[in-house]
């Protein structure tokens, strides 16, 4: 309720509560007209030469006795308000350090819960010192008033959702840059064991120098843990329904990567992938998260490296996106580049390996002979659903599949293998090799250009014309390849 206050009153107030100087007053004061002694008066006078914000003005005409100072820093204005809490610009009077804090409602202050997800936000972000990362200066509780208040750095600038807003959409040179600075943010939270289980638009900030940096991680977890925060915010609600729908469990890294993709894509389409809904079933409903089949590949504002960005973070099987943002990194780096018309393809670590999937004993000792003969080095297994993860753990340079004994299983493994190699721009060369029984599958295959299908009987010249793919070999090994594999 307002106060009637004269000027005199409401200024000694204003130093009372440690908001100006007893120097600021009396030289605000001093300024008034001999008949305006009216509090209105002289808090102008505050605001005009900037002793006061307007926000402190108005809590001191209402006669708001706390709520100025918290932490040591003055509040100065309310920047954003939630159902959660509310976030503040406050300075330090003595240094002029501007931060941001955010204060827990006092209505949440009896639900035990509610504090408990503020106060582990804030503990989280402690541990956290990344450039894509709003830093964390500091937790407490206020004494006098009870609030709890998480004090923040301070990120001149907005929030994405509200940068959309004005920009609608993105051109996909900055839509990339914007990713691969909140997947490196959230790559270093994952290195320290955290995952951020509430990516969204409104908690991606972007700097004024352009930059992206991840806040809120109030409903982080530890990988691992098991704890289902079902229903505390309304964007876990999004989250456990994906983790129902495909069987995994809160503090997967690879959900976060999921509603990465559907940030990336409101960048780049200025509308959202996931549909929205306040129907609970219909959020929970599996078909739902199936984002990946509602991307059109001739869409022209996704070229190529978008799309297999895009296709590959909104998955609906957790094993066929990103694993870990790191992967996801590297990823849009060689989009960038090849958007920019640089080479953009990646060579594996280490001497070229080539992984063979044959389960005829006799076969498996010639590939390793021979291959070996020229300088590869030979893995070979009988297990085609291994491959695929054996791959994005470790890249190899090259994959056979003998599909005369491997069956329908190798070349699933095959085309899967193939997929990740392209979605991740990792060089992989590809071989099929048919029985003869088998011809007819030859036109069955996607044509791709690092990929050669051979019908027995097949030639170790062949086989390394066919490896040469991408790299070219001397012509001499294949001069001199001339024993037949059958």
């Amino acid at each position: 309720m307002k106060m009637s206050m004269d000027a005199n009153t409401i200024a000694q107030q204003a130093v009372r509560y440690g908001l100006v100087t007893i120097e600021q007053m009396e030289e605000c004061l001093g300024e008034l007209p001999p008949l305006e002694r009216s509090a209105e008066a002289v808090l102008k006078i505050f605001e005009r030469k900037a002793y006061l914000t307007p926000f402190q003005a108005n809590k001191l005409i209402k006669g708001d006795y706390d709520g100025y100072i918290l932490g040591g820093f003055r509040i100065l204005y309310k920047i954003a308000s939630g159902t959660f809490g509310r976030v503040y610009r406050a300075d330090d009077p003595r240094s002029g350090q501007i931060v941001a804090i955010k204060v827990l409602r006092k209505k949440h202050l009896m639900d035990a819960r509610k504090v408990d997800l503020f106060e582990r936000e804030g503990k989280n972000g402690l541990e956290l010192k990344h450039p894509n990362i709003v830093e964390i200066l500091a937790v407490n509780r206020d004494p006098s008033t009870g609030q709890y208040y998480i004090v923040m750095e301070f990120v001149e600038g907005g929030n994405l959702r509200d940068f959309l807003k004005i920009r609608k959409k993105l051109q996909p040179a900055e839509a990339l840059r914007l990713l691969e600075e909140t997947a490196a943010g959230l790559g270093y939270a994952y290195s320290r064991g955290m995952t951020h289980r509430d990516i969204k638009a409104t908690n991606i900030l972007i700097a004024t120098a352009k930059n992206a940096k991840l806040v809120d991680f109030g409903l982080a977890e530890l990988t691992g843990s098991r704890q289902d925060v079902e229903g505390t915010v309304d964007q876990s609600v999004d989250y456990v329904g994906l983790e129902k729908a495909t069987g995994t469990k809160a503090g997967d890294i690879r959900s976060d990567i999921f509603f990465l993709g559907c940030v990336f894509y409101q960048m780049l389409k200025g509308e959202p992938l996931l549909e929205m809904t306040r129907d609970l079933r219909a959020r929970k409903n599996p078909n739902r998260f199936r984002l990946a089949d509602k991307l059109r590949r001739d869409d022209p504002e996704l070229p190529g490296p978008i799309f297999g960005l895009l296709q590959k973070m909104v998955a609906f099987e957790p094993a066929a996106r990103f694993q870990n943002p790191q992967v996801l990194v590297d990823a849009v780096q060689h989009a960038r580049a090849e958007l920019a018309g640089e080479q953009g393809i990646k060579k594996a670590v280490g001497p070229k390996t080539v992984f063979v999937v044959e389960h005829h004993e006799g076969l498996q000792n010639v590939f390793r002979e021979r291959l070996k003969k020229y300088g590869y080095r030979v893995l070979i297994s009988i297990h085609s659903d291994r491959v695929l993860e054996r791959f994005k753990q470790n890249p190899f340079s090259a994959l056979i599949v003998d599909v005369g004994t491997a069956g329908d299983e190798g070349i699933a493994a095959f085309e899967s293998v193939m997929d990740e190699a392209e979605y991740t721009r990792m060089e992989c060369t590809g071989v099929l090799i048919l029985s003869e029984n088998q011809s007819s599958l030859v036109g069955n295959f996607k044509k791709r250009p690092n990929v050669t299908v051979l019908v027995r009987p097949v030639s170790l010249k062949q086989i390394l014309k066919s490896l040469a793919t991408v790299e070219q070999h001397n012509e001499d090994m294949e001069d001199n390849a001339a024993d037949e594999i059958e």
